[in-house]
């Protein structure tokens, strides 16, 4: 199979789409020929079969440039692919459908984000196929929907519970209202006042700074502005905190979020009460809003061979639904 892949960033080192480096890799190792068209190219370290090709937004190039950009590079290089794998933007789907629709190329979309649009309505109507990570990955179940579970690389994610860190508390994810981080401070306010908690994450949008500003608040209120750390973590640092915490906290709303497995491969318990992750938690890691607190001192209090027995439980499942290598080659399977 040759390949294209559209996406926004080719950036391992871009704190939200870094992740999407570890896909590109893993689809390489899948295909003869992958070509990549990103709207922004950052730092890159792929294999001799792969081209990325950036759509100029790192050099300040208007939307409408990027765009004629695009047509051009699907036209020149039209020999190079047979089929396209659009990743989480489906206007490009839309800009990039005339010309593959004359050229005969199979497009697929990947789309895990409960909110819909127009754009997306639209989109699926073009596309062969939208897969997804979970069912909750669209806003509502649709005929062309694949679902097949979350890409994580299990290697990079492994235990190591030799680095544990005694009382290191982390909480992964953008300063947004969906996140719920004032679920999450409540909580981390009644574990010991040893323990810290590492929100991995900061503001992007004007409503992000609208977020970040009532949780500052929340911090003074619930008296633990000393005990907490809000930075972006760069993705090759990820694996290393997941290993190094005790505890995940974690309450965000929506689809199957591939933090929360992440954490799990590493062998890192999660606390959550969001929906979609108790799916996939055993029963002693859910929790409500109300009872997150209670249920993360419980697990604190696990001895070594109750911890290391869970680790096991967590990583095991991962494995077994939502590891990388899995994940590429049902996608690949799929689009052949």
């Amino acid at each position: 199979m040759k390949l294209l892949i559209v996406t926004q960033k080719a950036d391992q080192s871009d704190p939200i789409l870094g992740f999407f480096h570890r896909w590109m890799t893993a689809f390489a190792s899948r295909t003869e020929y992958l070509m990549v068209a990103a709207q922004y190219v950052g730092q890159v370290s792929l294999p001799a079969n792969v081209a990325v090709h950036s759509l100029g937004k790192e050099h300040g190039k208007p939307v409408w440039r990027q765009i004629f950009t695009f047509w051009w590079l699907l036209w020149r290089e039209r020999s190079r692919y047979d089929c396209v794998f659009v990743h989480m933007t489906p206007v490009w789907v839309i800009l990039g459908w005339p010309v593959w629709f004359l050229l005969r190329k199979r497009v697929y979309l990947w789309y895990e984000i409960r909110r819909g649009s127009r754009r997306l309505s639209f989109a699926l109507l073009l596309v062969r196929k939208v897969f997804s990570a979970t069912v909750q990955g669209l806003p509502r179940p649709h005929r062309k929907q694949v679902v097949t579970g979350h890409g994580i690389d299990v290697q990079a994610f492994s235990p190591d519970p030799s680095l544990r860190e005694a009382g290191l508390i982390v909480s992964v994810g953008r300063i947004t209202r969906s996140k719920r981080y004032d679920v999450i401070l409540r909580a981390f306010a009644l574990l010991p006042k040893t323990s810290r908690l590492v929100i991995a994450g900061g503001v992007i949008t004007q409503a992000d700074e609208g977020e970040w500003e009532r949780v500052q608040s929340l911090f003074m209120q619930l008296g633990i502005a000393g005990r907490v750390e809000v930075r972006w973590v760069d993705p090759v640092e990820m694996p290393g905190l997941l290993r190094r915490a005790e505890l995940m906290l974690h309450a965000c709303v929506g689809g199957l979020d591939k933090a929360v497995l992440e954490a799990m491969a590493s062998g890192c318990p999660v606390v959550s009460s969001g929906a979609a992750a108790q799916e996939v938690l055993p029963e002693s890691c859910r929790a409500t809003d109300e009872t997150m607190g209670n249920v993360a001192q419980k697990i604190l209090s696990l001895s070594p061979s109750e911890r290391a027995s869970l680790s096991a439980e967590l990583r095991k499942r991962v494995v077994e639904q939502h590891s990388l290598a899995r994940l590429i080659e049902r996608l690949v399977r799929e689009m052949e």
